[in-house]
């Protein structure tokens, strides 16, 4: 059996916005690219459950991440991720389980560029299960899929509120005048002043060649484990090179930075990165909340875009952050700030800790179920 005897192509519905589209519009509905959620629009072309499967990318390789999600409600698609639905006899659930846990690279094309076009995608080889042992074999995973997403949710709740904390103590003008809030800057213990005097390079490097985990910022704004991202080592053998990095401080490679990939050290006590990252703490006079949250506010990532240095390939130099201004609160202010998110953080950290145990035992029944190892009856049989 193949994929595209089970499914309803959508693909032709799909529209391609640009980023200069995309300004100035309300943000309302999801718009979604080959990897999930790229940005929000103000219309929406899709209205109930499909499943996405990227077309491009080269995830499609790498499989660092699945390649195929379930969305639900209104939502935009851009030309990077096929839409499909359901037919009669086969479940949505269970094909996306089959296309997250299948090799499918003999039907992905291009070394520079992977693509699964839609012809590749509907020559894919199915198991020739009835639509019962489909829906046993969803069943039986939807539990902990459900329970994912469900922390997923709170994580995301959480990670809200503390925002909308941080905006209420912090932030007393407009967004782009936030970091001088009005009025505030010069009395009551603020203090105005910029980013770079507020911080200070670490330079420790690993001469001691300790064992710690080697670890990259992806665009996302978050640390990872190298060998969870890369398909192979990338790192040197010998990490006597390579800079420590602390939990509370900071980390960014240069020449990514512009794109996210700069982050606080939250969930390792220490760690490895890179030579060419550049690794910073904070002085006495902001906390790591503080400046953890003045990091994850949009502006933020604008003014690295806007002074970065170069044409061909931008870099981000410690020094531009003098150009950052920032209203130091007084630290009673930062205590109390600090005080209200840390439970957050601590749920947080939980609720990550809970879905990557759910995510393992999820990865392990699923093989053995798709192989037949182990045995499910459908209510049709």
């Amino acid at each position: 059996m193949f994929l595209g005897d089970l499914i309803i192509n959508h693909d032709n519905r799909r529209i391609p916005l640009s980023s200069k589209q995309r300004e100035n519009i309300e943000k309302i509905y999801p718009y979604y690219g080959a990897q999930g959620i790229i940005d929000y629009v103000d219309d929406y072309l899709f209205d109930g459950e499909y499943l996405l499967i990227a077309e491009d990318g080269e995830n499609l390789r790498s499989r660092k991440k699945p390649i195929a999600s379930i969305v639900k409600g209104k939502f935009w698609v851009n030309n990077h991720a096929h839409v499909v639905t359901a037919k009669k006899h086969a479940n949505l659930r269970f094909l996306c389980l089959w296309m997250n846990s299948s090799d499918i690279s003999k039907y992905v094309t291009g070394s520079a560029q992977p693509k699964l076009s839609q012809g590749n995608m509907n020559a894919i080889q199915i198991p020739d299960f009835s639509k019962g042992v489909q829906d046993k074999i969803a069943e039986s995973l939807s539990g902990y899929e459900d329970k994912i997403n469900a922390n997923l949710s709170s994580i995301s709740t959480l990670e809200n509120i503390a925002v909308e904390i941080y905006k209420k103590l912090f932030i007393r003008s407009n967004l782009e005048d936030m970091y001088y809030p009005e009025g505030c800057a010069g009395s009551g213990g603020w203090t105005k002043s910029n980013v770079f005097e507020q911080i200070a390079e670490v330079k420790d490097k690993n001469q001691m060649e300790n064992d710690y985990p080697v670890l990259s910022v992806v665009k996302e704004g978050e640390f990872k484990a190298s060998k969870d991202i890369f398909s192979k080592q990338v790192y040197s053998k010998s990490t006597k090179n390579y800079k420590i990095v602390r939990r509370g401080q900071v980390a960014y490679n240069p020449a990514r930075a512009n794109i996210g990939s700069i982050a606080m050290l939250k969930d390792w006590e220490v760690g490895l990165v890179s030579p060419i990252y550049i690794v910073f703490e904070m002085k006495q006079t902001i906390t790591p909340a503080f400046f953890d949250y003045y990091m994850k506010q949009p502006i933020f990532l604008e003014m690295i875009k806007h002074h970065a240095i170069g044409t061909t390939r931008q870099n981000f130099p410690l020094e531009a952050f003098q150009m950052f201004p920032m209203a130091v609160p007084p630290m009673r202010l930062q205590i109390e700030f600090e005080r209200l998110v840390e439970p957050m953080e601590r749920k947080i950290a939980k609720l990550k800790e809970e879905n990557a145990v759910l995510g393992e035992i999820r990865d392990t029944l699923l093989p053995r179920l798709m192989s037949g190892e182990l045995m499910v009856k459908g209510d049709d049989e």
